[in-house]
């Protein structure tokens, strides 16, 4: 996207703009979503922010050490894109595939099977057992906690229940 988009928008008397719908879109924002305001020079600049992609150093120490200690990879998106992800192969900002997306509320909090053949991202399909969980903060979606193993048991069910606590405490 250019600097300049050709919209041009009024403030009203709240100090309130309307975001272009096609700026929105192009952006995945959503109503209720957080807003970055930040200032350079004379430029007012809005960013899409997410707690899991503002502080991703924390996010990817917290996982290498768990990954260490348990032995699961784990993933770590917000609603569109990967965030994170300790798997050997890069998928970390790859944007979540269109299918994933539709038919994560069917994967849920269950042990799926390596050959559900689940594709995330256009170019890595799920290869293992796997457990998906929505990442809540404060009672809204911020995104979906994954984490594979060779089998799916009350330990990696645990430790996702872990994650997803120190996520709601970390980020609020």
């Amino acid at each position: 996207m250019s600097s300049s988009t050709g919209i041009v928008r009024r403030i009203d008397e709240l100090g309130r703009i309307v975001i272009p719908k096609e700026v929105r879109k192009r952006l995945h924002m959503d109503s209720g979503d957080l807003v970055d305001i930040s200032i350079d020079s004379d430029n007012v600049i809005l960013s899409k922010f997410h707690p899991l992609d503002h502080d991703q150093q924390l996010v990817s120490s917290f996982c290498d050490s768990l990954k260490a200690s348990y032995q699961t990879d784990i993933i770590v998106t917000n609603l569109h894109t990967v965030i994170y992800s300790t798997l050997e192969n890069e998928i970390i900002n790859e944007e979540l595939d269109p299918e994933f997306i539709k038919r994560v509320p069917s994967y849920l909090d269950k042990e799926l099977s390596a050959l559900n053949k689940i594709v995330l991202t256009k170019d890595y399909t799920i290869d293992k057992d796997c457990i998906c969980c929505e990442i809540m903060i404060e009672n809204a979606l911020f995104g979906y906690l994954i984490l594979l193993d060779g089998m799916i048991s009350k330990k990696q069910k645990d430790l996702a229940s872990f994650i997803l606590h120190y996520f709601d405490n970390i980020f609020r």
